[in-house]
């Protein structure tokens, strides 16, 4: 077996990395010069990269002073990680409470930067036959039901350039695709407050799924129950619209949601 080798490392990302990590001594405001300094750099080289920081808003620049403080990207990203982790927390028993309760699967997503759903929950029944999933499993934005969720949320406008720029993508035979059809069919999402999945994604696969709001009012992760079309009968996927909601609802107030559900940052009933 071959030793294990050191990771290769971008040297350009390197750098940003490092004049960010100066920010941990304490420090508010940094200078070209104090960073390049510190590093051993060029001060041509610090001050495009720490432009580029600031470009992209992971770095602040006072034009009076002109050092530079952390950005208000940071913070953003950094609360998306403690939501997270507060949110697999709060949801984990309930994710599981649920998948005891119907006997399918049950996934929690969260939302990515690049517009993807990311599993981080998974719960199982005890079943030979069943719907695997992977935490850390990364689906398309428009990934049947969850992806129906995270939608119905986005303001319409918003969601028609994520279509344009990435386009519905056809899974099988029974994918909308129609990217005005599509929308148009959001609605019926907004109103009953789920969204469900009748091979659209998978053949021969059905699923339900509800949205998980924040103490902000906004809908910070799908909660889905997922299982073949031969047991998810209608009498079982009418169980499913019940339940389903219920628990995300249950995981939200606990997220402090003040209302249930929210869309495009508005509580309605």
């Amino acid at each position: 077996m071959d030793a294990e080798r050191a990771p290769t490392l971008v040297p350009a990302v390197d750098r940003a990395i490092q004049i960010l990590n100066i920010f941990e001594s304490g420090e508010e405001m940094l200078g070209v010069s104090d960073v390049s300094r510190r590093l051993d750099l060029n001060k041509s080289t610090v001050y495009d990269i720490l432009n580029t920081l600031a470009h992209y808003g992971f770095l602040e620049r006072d034009d009076t002073t002109k050092k530079y403080r952390l950005g208000s990207s940071l913070f953003h990203l950094g609360n998306m990680v403690g939501a997270r982790l507060n949110l697999s927390d709060v949801a984990r028993p309930h994710v599981r409470d649920l998948c005891a309760q119907v006997e399918e699967t049950v996934i929690l997503g969260t939302p990515t930067l690049d517009d993807h759903i990311l599993i981080v929950d998974v719960a199982e029944p005890e079943l030979d036959m069943k719907i695997t999933a992977s935490v850390g499993r990364r689906l398309h934005h428009s990934a049947g039901a969850p992806g129906k969720i995270f939608h119905a949320a986005m303001p319409r406008t918003e969601l028609a350039g994520l279509l344009e720029r990435k386009p519905l993508r056809a899974f099988t035979s029974r994918t909308l695709t129609d990217p005005e059809a599509y929308i148009e069919s959001l609605e019926e999402v907004r109103r009953a407050g789920y969204a469900v999945d009748d091979e659209e994604y998978l053949e021969g696969v059905r699923a339900v799924a509800a949205p998980v709001v924040g103490r902000g009012g906004l809908v910070v992760a799908v909660l889905y129950a997922v299982g073949f079309s031969s047991r998810l009968t209608p009498e079982r996927m009418r169980m499913l619209t019940r339940l389903v909601p219920a628990t995300a609802r249950r995981i939200s107030e606990q997220l402090g949601a003040r209302a249930y559900p929210a869309w495009n940052g508005q509580n309605s009933a």
